[in-house]
């Protein structure tokens, strides 16, 4: 098994330009940001708070407020190791 098999890339969101980009479409609270994404208003507390986004509410966000994907999630280089 090569060393990248057993890796892992986090997937965590620019919640900066999240913030930004929702402000400018008037939405400030996490109810107005879940509605917007047609998503939970406690899945965006969630990333809020630094967990790990799934790709589908990744793309609701990237959608809803018309943010290139490779923008919210930025390359992060730093790997986990994956479980077993």
């Amino acid at each position: 098994m090569h060393a990248h098999e057993s890796e892992v890339a986090l997937l965590r969101l620019d919640i900066a330009l999240l913030k930004a980009k929702a402000a400018e479409k008037g939405d400030i609270t996490h109810d107005e940001i879940a509605r917007r994404a047609e998503i939970d208003r406690s899945v965006v507390t969630r990333l809020f708070l630094g967990k790990v986004p799934s790709l589908v509410n990744i793309t609701a966000l990237a959608w809803a407020y018309d943010i290139p994907l490779d923008e919210l999630v930025p390359r992060d280089e730093s790997r986990v190791e994956a479980p077993a």
